[in-house]
C-alpha cells in the first residue's frame, strides 16, 4: 500500500488545537508544563506544519533571539510518521524562513545527554545529524528541587556561505 505524500505548510491561526492534540500524543516528550507554555507560544510564533491528507502530523515552530539567532521552540512529529523524513521537512522549511529574515544561527534547548532516557537519545541524534553542534550545557535547569537535569543548547549555522552546514537541499 502507497503511503500517500505529506506536505509542509505555513501554521494558520486554527492550527493550535490540532498541534495540542498531537503533542499531547507525545507524551514521551511533553508534559503538561510543557503542554501550557506551548499554548501560550502558538499564539506567538511563528512555524510549520506538515500534512498528510487532512491530518496534521507534525510541527516546528520559533522565535526570534538577539544577535541575529533564532530559538527552535517546539517540534514533534507523529510517532507512526517518525523515520519518514517529516522533522527533516519541517526543519528545512524553518532554515529557509529564518534565513529569509536574517537569522545566522538556530538554537534548540533538549534534555541533555547525562540524562539516560530514549526518547531524548532519538531527539538528539536527530538534531546532530540534521548539523547541530552542542553549544553548551546548563546544568540543573529544568524540574524542581532534587529532580533536576541538565539542558542541552545545540546549534545550527545557517549563514549562507561555503562553511554554513545547508539541511535544505
Amino acid at each position: 500500500m502507497a503511503v500517500t505524500p505529506w506536505t509542509i505548510r505555513p501554521i494558520e491561526e486554527g492550527d493550535a488545537p490540532e498541534i495540542l492534540l498531537l503533542a499531547r500524543s507525545l507524551d514521551k516528550w511533553f508534559n503538561a508544563e510543557g503542554l501550557t507554555k506551548m499554548s501560550h507560544d502558538l499564539r506567538r510564533h511563528e512555524g510549520f506544519v506538515a500534512v498528510r491528507g487532512i491530518r496534521l502530523v507534525g510541527f516546528v515552530t520559533w522565535e526570534p533571539l538577539p544577535s541575529r539567532r533564532a530559538n527552535l521552540s517546539w517540534m514533534g512529529v507523529a510517532e507512526a510518521e517518525q523515520g519518514r523524513g517529516i522533522g527533516k521537512g519541517l526543519l528545512e522549511a524553518l532554515v529557509r524562513a529564518v534565513r529569509r529574515e536574517g537569522v545566522t544561527a538556530v538554537e534548540v534547548s533538549t534534555v541533555a545527554d547525562a540524562v539516560d532516557y530514549e526518547p531524548y537519545e532519538r531527539t538528539r541524534a536527530f538534531y546532530r545529524a540534521m548539523g547541530f553542534v552542542d553549544e553548551r550545557v546548563d546544568p540543573r535547569f529544568w524540574g524542581t528541587g532534587d529532580d533536576r537535569y541538565d539542558r542541552l543548547v545545540l546549534r545550527l549555522d545557517v549563514a549562507p556561505g561555503p562553511d554554513a552546514p545547508d539541511p535544505t537541499p
